[in-house]
This record gives structure tokens, sequence and C-alpha cells, in this order.
């Protein structure tokens, strides 16, 4: 990024036409998602699929929600209580085969995430190796916490359906219905995909997939609650 005389700044990225002149925020968001737009253009058979997805002891664990439902909170909360991530927003998914798999991406957490967590905010402090501040939020590279972060490749056993707007009261994770759940998933893990028999196949592919796991609902104020009462639940 090329910062201009007026304080806005230009950013650049191959192939693309310059962005700006903006803001330092706007202009930050630009360089990510291209970056992740280079990750993604490599990617072949498998999918790459808005979700966060943990290891809960032997089972795997789908995370799901809309933007700013703090998928990637929780995921950071759970992985700081020694479970190893799939990702924070981003997860593979080989249709093929039916299963998901980690993709190499930092954590993105703004600072309200951070106050609800533990190590990660010390680390951010020291800016530690595998940490960086960009505006209004900090990547956290999940190997500057555990170098064997990635969990392996499976199906879900459970799939965990994050409450938009529910941020307050006591951490509630509930067992829910499992039809109702699959058309949550359907829309907030596809999105819209290429044409409608692509995006058919793939909801066809995905739910498949998600088959033999159970659904559940999550609430409340504290993620780090909600991660000691989704732990409690599955455990159950």
């Amino acid at each position: 990024m090329l910062r201009a005389p007026d304080g806005l700044f230009a950013a650049h990225a191959p192939g693309r036409p310059v962005f700006g002149p903006a803001p330092l925020a706007e202009a930050w968001s630009f360089v990510e998602w291209r970056a992740t737009e280079d990750l993604l253009a490599q990617e072949r058979a498998p999918i790459c699929l808005h979700a966060a997805g943990v290891r809960l002891g032997s089972a795997s664990v789908l995370l799901v929600g809309e933007s700013g439902s703090g998928k990637s909170t929780l995921a950071a909360a759970l992985f700081e209580r020694g479970h190893n991530l799939w990702g924070d927003d981003l997860v593979r998914f080989a249709p093929k085969e039916g299963v998901f798999s980690a993709f190499p991406r930092s954590l993105k957490l703004d600072n309200k995430s951070l106050s609800c967590l533990h190590l990660i905010p010390g680390l951010c402090s020291k800016a530690a190796i595998g940490t960086f501040l960009a505006p209004d939020c900090w990547y956290v590279s999940p190997a500057a916490i555990r170098r064997s972060w990635q969990a392996p490749s499976d199906r879900p056993r459970s799939v965990v359906l994050l409450e938009s707007g529910a941020h307050r009261g006591p951490a509630r994770v509930k067992r829910t219905s499992e039809g109702a759940a699959a058309v949550l998933v359907s829309q907030r893990l596809l999105g819209r995909r290429g044409s409608a028999d692509e995006q058919a196949r793939l909801t066809v592919q995905v739910l498949d997939a998600l088959g033999d796991a159970a659904a559940y609902r999550a609430s409340g104020g504290d993620p780090a609650a909600i991660a000691v009462a989704l732990e409690q639940e599955l455990a159950a």
C-alpha cells in the first residue's frame, strides 16, 4: 500500500486495478481479501466454505453463523482451551470425499474479541511473532500459539449454529432440529456459488456430508463461556 499526501492510501495487488485512494481500513481490507482470493485460486478439488471448525476430543464440530455472529471468537476460545482447528472463518470441503479440513489462514480478531480471550491478548500486546495489528483488528497465526494446530480431515459430528444478535445473557447451547438446521446451514455456509445447478449440487453434497451430524444452537454474551458450555454439552 502507498500513502498519498492527503493521508489516504492506494492498495496494489498483482493483476488487479489499483484500489483507492481510500482510508487505511478500507485499503487494508482490499489487500486482505485479494490475498485470500489468491489462496482460494490455488484450490483445486476442495471448496472453501464460510464457517469455522474445531476438533473437540475425538469429534469434529462445524461452527456456522452470519458475519459478526462470533465464529472467530468462539473458535479462538476453543483453540486456547487446547482444541485444534479447521479455521475460524473458512474451512475446506472436498465434495467427492465429503470431508472438511483445515484452511491455512490467520485468526482475525478485533479488540472486543480479544477482551473475551486469555492467551492470545498477551501475545498481541507483546507483538509476538505471528501476530499483526491491522486497522481495527489483529491477525494471529494459529502456529504462534501451537505449532500443531490443524485438526485432521473429517466429517463433523456436530453442527453449531451461532445466533446473530444474541450476545446477551448466560451462555446457552441447546440441541435443535436437524431439519431446520439444514436449511440455515445451506443458507449461511454456502452463499451463492456459480449457476443454480452448481449451487444445488454443492448444497446436496454438503448436506449429505452433514447427514449424521447433531445440530445445536449457541447464544450468550461471552464466547469463552459458550466454549465451556459447548464442551459440556457435547461431552454429555
